[in-house]
């Protein structure tokens, strides 16, 4: 039996597919193997909950590695200029969100409590 060897983890399926796919266009026969952690078997684990009762291995054979390896180092993770725009327009959303409530928050605290006369 030849031997395995882990080139990239996951924790979701979806992502351990996503870098199986990319060795699979190169031609790298590559597999995709689930280690439990907690003994809670992959068809009831819940999915994305991040280094938590288990992660997905992507394993190639050994004469592989290499090759699968250079293959995902070059592939960058985030999309150049997306994350941080998208971030910070989240943000500004969540702060706008909460000003609009704090007003009302206040007037019940005052209401509940009273103004000191």
């Amino acid at each position: 039996m030849a031997e395995e060897v882990i080139v990239g983890t996951a924790d979701s399926e979806v992502e351990a597919e996503i870098i199986a796919s990319r060795l699979r266009a190169e031609s790298i026969p590559v597999r995709i193997r689930y280690d439990s952690q907690a003994g809670i078997p992959r068809q009831i684990a819940p999915s994305s909950v991040g280094f938590g009762p288990g992660a997905f291995r992507v394993v190639v054979l050994a004469e592989h590695a290499t090759a699968a390896r250079d293959l995902l180092a070059d592939v960058d993770a985030s999309p150049p200029g997306r994350r941080p725009l998208f971030r910070a327009v989240a943000i500004l959303v969540l702060i706008a969100f909460v000003l609009v409530w704090v007003p009302g928050i206040i007037g019940a605290l005052l209401a509940v409590f009273g103004s000191p006369r």
